[in-house]
C-alpha cells in the first residue's frame, strides 16, 4: 500500500492526512483482496487520487493569470518526498499557488513576457487536464500491479498489453509500421521524426511537423483522431507488414482548418538501427606511437525473439550485430584493439549478455542464477571465440 501512494503521488502534492489516515484501514486487508481479485481499494484510492489531481489543475489554472510579485523573497520547496503531508485543502492550496509562482519564475527567467508565459502555462495545464480526462481501467491496473510486483521484487514489471508490446519492440529494435516518431500537441497527433529506411522516409510524402487527422485502414472509412490518447493512434497506424494505412495530413505550417492531404502508405518492418549497437574508430597516441581503437558502443541486450522463434535466419540481435561490427573493425578497419561501451546500457535478455561474452572468451561459467528454492544454476559460454589474442578487449 504504501509504495502504491508513493506511486501516486511521490512528491505529496495531492493526498491530504486526512486521505491518508482513511486509507489505513486497508492496510491488512489489502493482501487478501489481492488473492481474491478484489481490487476495490486500490481503485478506491485511485478516485481519491484522480478527485485531488483534479482539483489542483482547477485550482491552478485559476491562479495562472494572478498577480505576483517576483521581488520578494519566497521559499517554495520542490521536491517534498520527505515532507509532510498537506492537513488541510487551505494548505493544498498554498502549495499549489507556490508552484504556479515558481513555474512562472522557470518561465520569466528563460526571457518570455509576461503574457506568454502565461499563455504557456495555461496550456501546460489543459494539456494535463486532458491527459488526466482520458485515463483508464488498464493505466490504473498497470500502477496497482507495479506497486505489488516491486514490492516482492523492485527488478519485476507487470506490463498491459500496450506497455507489453511497446516493450517488445524495445528488445526486438524493430516494429512494423510507417516509420515515424509521433507525439500529441494540444490534442493533435504530430509527426517529430521520420525514421530513414521506412515508408514515410521512402515516400516523401511526409514530414517532421506534420499532424495527422484521421486514419484508416486500406480502403475503409477514415476515423477522427483528434482528441485520442496517443496510445489508441499509434495502434490504429501501426499494422502487420504489407498492410495498407491511409492518414488524414495536415501538412506542417498549415492551419488545421486546411483541407486534408491524403497519404496513402504500405506499412513494413522498421529496425531501429540508432538504438542498436555502433562502432566508431578512434586514434590515440601511446609513448609516441598511434593507435588504432575501436569502439563499440552497445545501449542494451536485445533479440527479436518473435523472428527468431519464426526461424528467420536473419534475425536482430545484439550479439549478431556486435559480431558484425568486430568483424569490420578487424578486417576493414585494421583496429590494434577494442574498447567495449556498456556505460549506457540498462540491460534487456540474460540470454544475450551471455551469448555476447562468447565472443570474447571460449568457455566457462558467466552468471549463476538462484531459484526459488536456493538451488544454483550456472550459465555457461556456448560459442567459441571470435578472435585472437592479438586484440585487447
Amino acid at each position: 500500500m504504501d509504495k502504491y501512494i508513493k506511486d501516486l503521488d511521490p512528491y505529496k502534492y495531492y493526498f491530504l492526512s486526512s486521505d491518508i489516515k482513511e486509507f489505513e484501514k486497508f492496510r491488512f486487508s489489502l493482501d487478501d483482496d489481492f488473492r481474491s481479485g478484489n481490487l476495490n481499494a486500490p481503485f478506491y484510492i485511485f478516485n481519491v487520487y484522480l478527485k485531488r489531481y483534479n482539483e489542483w489543475l482547477a485550482y491552478s489554472l485559476n491562479q495562472i493569470k494572478a498577480k505576483y510579485d517576483f521581488n520578494q523573497n519566497d521559499t517554495y520547496t520542490f521536491d517534498r518526498e520527505k515532507m509532510p503531508w498537506a492537513t488541510s485543502s487551505t494548505a493544498l492550496n498554498d502549495i499549489w499557488k507556490k508552484k504556479v509562482k515558481y513555474e512562472l519564475v522557470n518561465l520569466r527567467i528563460a526571457g518570455t513576457t509576461e503574457a506568454k508565459n502565461v499563455e504557456t502555462l495555461t496550456k501546460r495545464y489543459q494539456n494535463l487536464k486532458s491527459q488526466a480526462s482520458k485515463v483508464n481501467n488498464q493505466d490504473i491496473f498497470q500502477t496497482i500491479m507495479d506497486a505489488f510486483t516491486e514490492t516482492i521484487d523492485p527488478h519485476t514489471n507487470y506490463f498491459n498489453p500496450a506497455n507489453a508490446q511497446a516493450f517488445n519492440e524495445d528488445m526486438a529494435r524493430s516494429f512494423e509500421g510507417i516509420g515515424a516518431r509521433l507525439q500529441l500537441e494540444n490534442e493533435v497527433l504530430k509527426i517529430s521524426e521520420i525514421i530513414p529506411g521506412g515508408p514515410a522516409f521512402k515516400s516523401k510524402l511526409l514530414s517532421a511537423g506534420d499532424r495527422i487527422v484521421g486514419v484508416a485502414q486500406g480502403n475503409a472509412e477514415f476515423e477522427d483522431i483528434i482528441g485520442w490518447r496517443i496510445e489508441n493512434s499509434v495502434a490504429k497506424i501501426k499494422g502487420p507488414k504489407g498492410t495498407k494505412v491511409r492518414l488524414k495530413i495536415i501538412p506542417v505550417g498549415m492551419d488545421l482548418s486546411s483541407k486534408p492531404v491524403i497519404v496513402e502508405l504500405l506499412r513494413e518492418k522498421i529496425v531501429m538501427e540508432e538504438q542498436s549497437a555502433k562502432k566508431k574508430v578512434k586514434t590515440i597516441q601511446s609513448n609516441g606511437q598511434p593507435y588504432k581503437i575501436g569502439i563499440i558502443t552497445v545501449p542494451a541486450f536485445y533479440a527479436d525473439f518473435k523472428a527468431a522463434r519464426a526461424g528467420d535466419p536473419n534475425y536482430k540481435s545484439t550479439t549478431r550485430d556486435v559480431r558484425l561490427l568486430i568483424d569490420t573493425l578487424k578486417n576493414r578497419d585494421k583496429v590494434d584493439a577494442i574498447v567495449m561501451d556498456l556505460r549506457a546500457n540498462g540491460g534487456g535478455s540474460l540470454v544475450e549478455a551471455i551469448d555476447l561474452t562468447g565472443l570474447f572468451i571460449d568457455k566457462g561459467p558467466v552468471v549463476q542464477v538462484k531459484d526459488l528454492k536456493g538451488g544454483l544454476k550456472l550459465m555457461r559460454i556456448q560459442m567459441q571465440v571470435q578472435f585472437g589474442k592479438d586484440l585487447l578487449v
